[in-house]
């Protein structure tokens, strides 16, 4: 999904509100930015935790019915199959 903010005359910009929530993003929390100049992006890291990450991973799991683990492999060939997918 792409979303679309202003630049102020002072250089800030809000950040569209499903991101901060996707993101769990609150007020005061510092953000990094780094300048992907190859591609000209700026990309967006909220500098999370580990414990952090574990802890939102498990929450949104917990609301997937439970699927048997892919080996390394199966994960491998289903990232493969779903790239063709997209790219036909």
């Amino acid at each position: 999904m792409t979303y679309r903010a202003t630049i102020t005359s002072k250089g800030t910009i809000t950040i569209p509100a499903p991101i901060r929530k996707a993101l769990r993003i609150k007020p005061g929390q510092k953000i990094n930015f780094e300048l992907d100049e190859e591609n000209n992006r700026v990309l967006m890291d909220t500098d999370v935790t580990v414990e952090e990450f574990e802890r939102v991973r498990d929450e949104i799991l917990s609301k997937y019915p439970k699927q048997k683990a892919l080996t390394g492999r199966a994960l491998k060939e289903a990232i493969a199959q779903a790239w063709v997918s997209d790219h036909r």
